[in-house]
């Protein structure tokens, strides 16, 4: 009853029922879901205590949030506390319902399908929205100015597809197609998919596509690179890989203008140079829990368009170094390296990991620190370390090392973006 409920309840959140059927604005679809949900997971817990996640991957996760509701008190607001609990819900009831509502790999294979076909659904609706004018729910395309072809100063419109609910921003769109592409590489490929299978995929594949440029999102095309990259790389070896990177420096050569303007000069780029700098000041001032949740724009005019930059900012060196730790023990969950739940041979551990590496190259190019789509590589591949059969509960594939780490990691960071700064006002001449 509870992965029933899970699946009703990320249905609701993805298609958003009361923002497309115009009889249906206001009723709480999501609200009722997603109480009906927390109380059969509750329930289940109560049952089976054993569920309850305790990966590192979700200490890290329970780390981030706890940064980030004592960040506002640490910066002198009790009342603070309150605000970061109740905008942190819908992350943390999205996280902590899959992960306790998922208990087999079955139920895994059938959560990732939905996320597919929901995907799908928001890529159809943006892909008529573009044509038409408008989509499901009244949904229209965001137009943009950007430079002409000539390049010689002239401007010209530019419409970006989007979707309804959490997708109303052409990037969080962008990001959701990104995360399902490595799975419909799978089902098209040689590996046991049947002729239905595969023409499906490649339906689906061609609309994701399309979606995807019409969303015109730099960090969703750069994401979509990488997640090509690493699907080959695991597949076919490192030369296909490289084949696949140069390959897409091509297309975003040939691309539209939004697509090639991503130079230190451009406008909008001296804006992230600015930003990222505004961050690391804020971390500078407030190292230990940041300037406070949801904070950055009291500071600096734009959000960092960077996840990881506004974690630090916003969260300190505590929610930094956790949420980093987010993506390190992913990686290390699904990679061939330490094989942990048979990850070398898991044809499940190779999709995820591809697709988490292109969230994770759409997180240093937005920042969406909070918001759930971020979240769906990372805790399928924690649900799957857990669900793999005869794996145990507690994982002997944790070191004290990794933790030593992670801290390095994140000062390494730090660092880098501290000299790409400098390297790119450099270059702009500013």
């Amino acid at each position: 009853m509870t992965f029933v409920l899970c699946l009703l309840y990320i249905a609701v959140i993805y298609v958003r029922p009361g923002e497309i059927i115009p009889g249906w604005i206001g009723f709480p679809f999501v609200e009722i879901t997603g109480v009906a949900a927390v109380v059969s997971a509750v329930g289940s817990l109560i049952v089976a205590p054993n569920r309850f996640p305790k990966l590192p991957n979700d200490w890290c996760f329970f780390g981030f949030l706890g940064a980030a509701i004592l960040s506002l008190p640490a910066n002198g607001w009790l009342g603070g506390s309150y605000r970061a609990f109740v905008g942190l819900q819908p992350l943390a009831v999205f996280y902590l319902l899959i992960r306790v509502a998922v208990q087999t790999e079955r139920q895994l294979r059938w959560l990732v399908a939905m996320f597919v076909v929901l995907t799908l659904f928001q890529a159809t609706n943006g892909i008529v929205q573009y044509h038409t004018g408008v989509g499901l729910g009244n949904s229209t395309a965001i137009v943009v100015m950007e430079s002409g072809p000539s390049g010689d100063g002239d401007r010209q419109e530019t419409k970006r597809i989007r979707g309804t609910g959490i997708f109303g921003d052409p990037n969080d769109l962008a990001m959701s197609l990104v995360i399902i592409i490595p799975f419909l590489f799978t089902a098209l490929l040689p590996g046991g998919s049947g002729f239905v299978r595969r023409f499906m995929a490649v339906a689906a594949l061609v609309i994701v596509a399309y979606a995807l440029f019409l969303t015109q999102s730099r960090g969703g095309f750069m994401g979509f690179a990488a997640a090509c990259a690493a699907y080959a790389y695991r597949r076919f070896g490192r030369v296909p890989s490289v084949v696949i990177g140069v390959v897409m420096v091509g297309l975003l050569a040939v691309g539209s203008s939004r697509m090639r303007e991503l130079n230190s000069s451009e406008d909008s780029a001296q804006g992230r140079i600015q930003a990222w700098s505004a961050g690391l000041g804020m971390l500078k001032s407030r190292p230990i829990l940041g300037v406070g949740f949801r904070s950055f724009t009291d500071y600096h005019e734009r959000v960092a368009h960077n996840s990881f930059v506004h974690s630090f900012a916003e969260l300190g060196l505590v929610g930094g170094y956790f949420f980093v730790g987010l993506f390190y023990w992913f990686v290390i969950c699904n990679e061939r390296g330490r094989n942990v739940a048979g990850a070398a041979e898991s044809s499940l551990a190779r999709d995820i990991l591809a697709s988490g590496v292109g969230v994770a190259v759409c997180a240093f190019f937005l920042s969406r620190q909070y918001s759930p789509v971020l979240y769906v590589p990372l805790v399928l591949g924690a649900i799957r370390v857990s669900v793999t059969s005869g794996t145990s509960p507690q994982p002997p594939f944790q070191r004290t090392s990794d933790w030593l780490l992670m801290l390095v990691l994140s000062g390494g960071f730090l660092l880098a973006t501290y000299v790409g700064i400098l390297m790119l006002a450099i270059w702009s001449g500013s």
